[in-house]
């Protein structure tokens, strides 16, 4: 049975989870976290890497295993292709109706994941250490803030 553009309009638009990999096999531990995070938000699974147009066939490898542990988890995989990791990304997100982010750990301290969570203040972002292991980035990003502008004793 068709639907109707009236009917589409009324459907209400799921919730997501959206998972960031990289093109590396250890991303697999994200993926998990974010499954686990994905059933206790009662929200749907997205996995997503962004690769440059350099790709390697190591690359291929890695995003195939990816692939296969996406499909595991119940999880949706896409894959797009750009120079602007940050923009696609926070693009990838809004359309996708997240409500909550996974990531990996950021390495370095201009890690486009700090601009993606001041950008995205409405989505809670979790970390995945190398353990498996994940913390809400949401709530202590939000504790600084509130420290940094609240204003000295009087």
């Amino acid at each position: 049975m068709k639907r109707t553009a009236a009917e589409k309009k009324n459907t209400p638009v799921r919730k997501s989870t959206v998972v960031c990999v990289t093109s590396q096999l250890q991303c697999e531990r994200i993926i998990r976290a974010g499954r686990s995070i994905a059933n206790l938000t009662d929200t749907q699974l997205l996995v997503v890497n962004v690769s440059s147009t350099d790709f390697t066939s190591q690359d291929g490898e890695a995003l195939e295993h990816l692939f296969r542990v996406s499909k595991e988890n119940d999880a949706q995989m896409t894959v797009l292709y750009s120079n602007e990791s940050l923009k696609t990304l926070t693009d990838f997100i809004k359309k996708s109706s997240a409500v909550n982010v996974v990531t990996g750990m950021p390495q370095q301290g201009a890690s486009v994941l700090y601009k993606m969570w001041d950008k995205l203040g409405s989505v809670s972002f979790f970390t995945v250490d190398a353990d498996g292991s994940f913390a809400n980035m949401s709530r202590k990003r939000k504790a600084a803030k509130a420290s940094v502008s609240e204003p000295a004793g009087n």
